[in-house]
């Protein structure tokens, strides 16, 4: 494992990525000009050496001049490798890059949010993986060092989670212990949960209209080339996916075509969403995800997953809600003792599932469930409460009933009290203003953190 440290002026002190780097950063582009060439000239050069007659000595030319390109080619990657590279410092992880124009990045450790190992599927051919260093705030945020040998990677991740302040020290201080919490997910599993998504359903059927009615083929692409990514990302964040507990920092690892370790400290969890989708009740299936400090929409395809539990039985996805809290999943679900449940003039609002909708809060978090076809159950901790919004719509007002929107950082999905009777909205609103929050200071609330660049774009 190479760790050494650059002399080169201008690089004192940050230590080299893999010589292969700049290569990698560009693969795509490379083999699109490879495939290109190979479709556009291989047929005529084959023609032309037959009918030049050209010899053994000529062909032999023609090769090295191919090597020869290649060799130039890496050889000006390295004039970009010289000047890239990292360097971990006592208060910052930093980047840099560029030649002609110089980019520096930074971000220090107390605002780290997550620190993920991605081994892409090109640089995972040469043993090779990149290092995501997530923080909060906008999608450009966060920093990347690509790449470096697998085994390097690593290293430097558990070095970086080691350095960041606060709870998520406790990997290395607090709670050495690991413990499997999510053992790995059967390869069927995931491709039966994803083909039981309504996505995937609805992608389907739709490509069927073509053959029971007169609608062009056509018709049906933009849905399926809209919907396709989608299905994509569910089966890749959930092949061969695993879970570990180590002290308060949940090890996440999955991957399909991008192989990806990631991070998440218990304390940038804000949210936790226990849902069964409509078919995989058929199952006794479960998702559990959560919202992440740092992390965004899922939309966002550079971002890690926000599920802890992809598909799984109950026992399962009841073993993850405990492990976060602060309800345990029994507490959760249990709608028998909610605090609050809609009024039975819900019912023109909510036709199917107004019976299940339920509130309880407690002095740690407040949980939310609805869905009788589907069914989700959310729960939020309290401090991580960013703001609260009391709606009513002109038929809620009519019928006595109205909304809490609990507003967090940007995640996965949303959490809300439905047509909760009028005098009981207000109450829970009335015992969530007068909640703790936590200190300004306190990095997982952190409203946005962008890295700063110096000397480049």
């Amino acid at each position: 494992m190479s760790t050494s440290v650059s002399t080169i002026p201008g690089m004192e002190g940050y230590r080299h990525v893999h010589r292969l780097t700049p290569l990698l950063r560009v693969w795509t582009f490379l083999l699109a000009l490879a495939t290109i060439a190979v479709f556009n000239f291989t047929m005529p050069i084959y023609h032309w050496v037959q009918r030049e007659n050209v010899g053994v000595a000529q062909i032999a030319w023609g090769i090295g001049g191919v090597v020869a390109a290649l060799a130039v080619i890496f050889a000006v990657s390295q004039i970009w490798w010289r000047r890239s590279g990292f360097k971990i410092g006592d208060e910052e992880v930093e980047t840099r890059k560029g030649v002609l124009t110089n980019q520096v990045r930074s971000a220090r450790y107390d605002r780290v949010q997550a620190v993920d190992v991605i081994e892409s599927f090109a640089p995972r051919i040469f043993g090779l993986a990149s290092v995501r260093i997530e923080a909060a705030g906008t999608a450009d945020s966060a920093i990347d060092i690509t790449y470096l040998p697998r085994d390097e990677a690593e290293q430097v991740r558990r070095q970086l989670l080691a350095r960041i302040g606060g709870p998520a020290k406790q990997l290395l201080d607090d709670d050495p212990s690991t413990g499997d919490l999510v053992p790995p997910i059967p390869i069927h599993r995931s491709l039966v949960g994803t083909a039981f998504q309504m996505s995937t359903l609805f992608t389907i059927a739709w490509a069927m209209i073509p053959l029971w009615t007169d609608l062009s083929a056509a018709a049906i692409v933009p849905v399926v080339v809209g919907f396709l990514p989608r299905i994509w990302r569910t089966i890749d964040q959930s092949w061969r996916f695993t879970a570990t507990q180590e002290g308060q920092v949940f090890h996440l690892t999955y991957g399909l075509a991008n192989r990806r370790r990631q991070a998440m400290p218990r304390t940038r969890i804000h949210a936790v969403q226990l849902r069964q989708p409509m078919f995989w009740r058929l199952f006794g299936w479960w998702t559990v995800s959560v919202v992440v400090a740092g992390y965004g929409s899922e939309r966002n395809k550079q971002t890690g997953t926000s599920k802890i539990l992809p598909v799984g039985t109950w026992e399962q996805a009841k073993a993850v809600v405990d492990a976060i809290g602060p309800m345990t999943g029994d507490e959760l679900t249990d709608l028998n003792n909610a605090d609050y449940r809609s009024p039975r003039s819900a019912r023109w609002v909510s036709p199917i599932d107004w019976k299940r909708q339920t509130v309880t809060v407690n002095n740690d978090a407040i949980a939310a469930t609805a869905g009788r076809i589907g069914r989700w159950y959310q729960m939020v901790d309290i401090p991580h409460v960013q703001e609260l919004s009391y709606e009513q719509g002109p038929l809620q007002r009519k019928l006595g009933i109205a909304d809490i929107d609990l507003h967090l950082v940007p995640g996965a999905f949303r959490v809300a009290c439905r047509d909760m009777e009028e005098g009981a909205a207000r109450e829970v609103v009335d015992k969530l203003r007068a909640r703790k929050l936590p200190p300004l200071s306190d990095p997982a609330d952190e409203a946005e953190l962008t890295p700063r660049l110096v000397d480049g774009e």
